[in-house]
């Protein structure tokens, strides 16, 4: 598949389902001493990375009521391998899952994260979110609303679950990449201010934080106009957002203003 070729689907299915097994991805045994060796090799260079837990996707099953999303736990050291050495075809490849917090403002703006620079991703945008936790998994099944409550809440200081800052929180779909089947399950936030006033209190949360996995917010259109200006970014966008922002379910209910 060409570069060019590779983007991220957007499905509007809400009823999604990931099931998490109780058993943890179980590596090659060729792959192990590399995936070990690099690890090594990224932490004696500088890495300053946390060798924490995340999902991968282990198969999707569509059916006609929802879709159920597999999934199984490996670490952060695997998934940095797998995506400087693999290829999406080679049984160890990571295809990571996630919740996306998709928060959107009263006056219908979409609040994207610039990755900092002690993240894997540095200058990246990206919505604001990240790996799971084995305490977001309740009877096999992860739940990206505590998932992204817990992430917003450490990258940007937003509660959400202050009703003075978000109004409603629901899984809206997921996006699915065409080119490595990672998987972002969508949260639509609606918050109850104004892109301005969500920027405004994100740089005092910068100002204060000891620890910053965010370097900015970038407030985003909805629509063709937030396409038009993701592609004009000088920093690399991950595929997912564009898709993300595009996706119609994502306005806020009554549209711009409500």
């Amino acid at each position: 598949m060409a570069v060019n070729d590779r983007q991220s689907l957007w499905n509007p299915e809400r009823q999604v389902a990931v099931h998490v097994s109780q058993e943890p991805w179980r590596l090659s045994d060729d792959v192990v001493p590399r995936v070990e060796r690099h690890w090594e090799t990224v932490n004696r260079t500088g890495g300053r990375f946390f060798r924490g837990p995340l999902l991968t996707v282990s198969g999707v099953e569509r059916r006609s009521d929802r879709t159920i999303i597999n999934a199984c736990w490996t670490d952060y050291a695997h998934f940095l391998y797998s995506s400087r050495h693999l290829l999406p075809d080679h049984p160890d490849y990571v295809r990571v899952l996630f919740a996306a917090g998709c928060l959107i403002t009263q006056d219908g703006y979409f609040l994207a994260g610039v990755m900092g620079s002690e993240t894997s991703r540095p200058g990246w945008i990206q919505a604001v979110g990240g790996s799971a936790e084995p305490n977001e998994v309740s009877n096999a099944l992860f739940d990206p609303i505590l998932s992204v409550v817990r992430e917003v809440r450490e990258e940007t200081g937003f509660n959400l679950l202050d009703p003075r800052i978000a109004r409603s929180m629901q899984v809206a779909g997921f996006t699915e990449d065409s080119y490595d089947g990672s998987i972002a399950v969508a949260v639509k936030v609606e918050l109850q201010w104004t892109h301005q006033e969500a920027l405004r209190q994100f740089a005092q949360f910068r100002a204060t934080a000891s620890i910053l996995e965010l370097s900015d917010l970038r407030a985003v259109p909805l629509g063709d106009l937030g396409r038009q200006w993701l592609d004009g970014q000088s920093e690399p966008v991950v595929r997912y957002l564009r898709a993300l922002i595009q996706a119609p379910e994502l306005v806020p209910v009554g549209g711009p203003g409500d």
